[in-house]
């Protein structure tokens, strides 16, 4: 950007805690908490609060959605302000059920326990990272298609270590299974096979669904699966092994190749494709290496994956009375329920 955005916020009229709060929320989840902006700003009630979000209500940039037992949801609308922040095609502004209102709620937690951490905030900054510095390939970027490819589709939150090293999340509103984890878990790991080292923190708010999660991980990426899976063999050291040699039979006169073989070779071709895979295919056609040789040199340089699922200790609203609320002043009843909720939300 060759502009601030939270100076884009502060010229309509908010000082710099309330621009940066709704800079947060615009890029990462469209929705929050007043406890949430307390959090932002390290206090507990008061005013500041009360003013933020009649401010923000009356400009009409957010919507308040009551959700029951005296609690309420912060919806951030205003496309002028997406898109004085750079954001006009940000899908946050759109109404969204209540599991992905919830998933987004869960985010914008994590980021607020997390804010001075690296974080890639965006699509453009998860695939520019992963691309330049990481020499990752963009067709093993997890993505899906809108009319273009959408890189990182869940819009997750990207951290990214002092040395570089990735730190991936999942945020699991409350699913009953573990469909969607397996599903993130397949669409990924292309990307995670070309990385030498990342993190992956699922975040939840059961401990049943921790645990469950951890079981889908180890089954998906189980220790013994890991050893020898490097940037240069992401499906194992065994699988470039084979391949070296159905490509030294297949280049033979008069040599069949099999079609289980044809499939290794076809995979092969698109995957070792660097000039240390040349050279290691050159020394194997010579035996100046073998199977061994190389084995042992890409366990030692196995991927190394930490996997943490943990409960956030929180709680979020119960959806059963979701409405818009019809102004902040114009009426009594809503006015005074608002303000006697204050304490409340504040807790929760």
């Amino acid at each position: 950007m060759d502009y601030d955005p939270i100076s884009s916020l502060e010229a309509v009229g908010y000082v710099e805690r309330e621009a940066s709060f709704l800079y947060l929320v615009a890029v990462l989840s469209g929705y929050f908490l007043r406890r949430q902006y307390h959090r932002f700003i390290q206090r507990q009630g008061g005013r500041l609060a009360t003013r933020f979000l009649e401010k923000a209500y009356r400009r009409e940039h957010i919507q308040v959605i009551e959700c029951g037992q005296g609690r309420h949801i912060y919806h951030l609308t205003s496309k002028p302000v997406y898109e004085a922040l750079g954001l006009a095609n940000s899908q946050h502004r759109r109404i969204k059920g209540d599991a992905y209102i919830k998933s987004r709620l869960m985010v914008l937690d994590f980021v607020l326990t997390n804010l001075n951490a690296n974080l890639l905030e965006d699509e453009a900054a998860k695939v520019d990272f992963f691309t330049t510095q990481c020499s990752v390939q963009s067709e093993l970027l997890p993505r899906s298609y809108a009319g273009r490819p959408v890189y990182f589709p869940d819009r997750f939150p990207i951290l990214v270590s002092n040395i570089g090293i990735p730190s991936f999340t999942f945020f699991d509103e409350g699913q009953v299974t573990a469909t969607r984890f397996e599903r993130f878990l397949q669409q990924y790991q292309p990307l995670f096979a070309a990385l030498g080292m990342f993190e992956l923190f699922y975040l939840a708010d059961t401990e049943s669904n921790c645990a469950r999660a951890k079981a889908t991980f180890h089954r998906f990426l189980p220790s013994d699966r890991l050893r020898g899976i490097t940037p240069l063999t992401p499906l194992g050291v065994d699988h470039f092994l084979d391949f070296l040699a159905i490509r030294q039979h297949s280049e033979m006169k008069d040599s069949g190749v099999l079609a289980s073989d044809l499939e290794v070779l076809r995979q092969g071709d698109s995957i070792y494709t660097t000039l240390e895979h040349q050279a290691l295919y050159a020394a194997w056609k010579t035996q100046a290496t073998d199977a061994e040789k190389i084995r042992q040199r890409f366990l030692q340089t196995s991927l190394r994956v930490t996997f943490s699922a943990m409960v956030l200790p929180y709680s979020y609203p119960i959806y059963t009375l979701r409405q818009e609320a019809p102004s902040w002043e114009g009426s009594e009843t809503h006015q005074q329920t608002h303000e006697q909720t204050h304490s409340t939300e504040a807790k929760q």
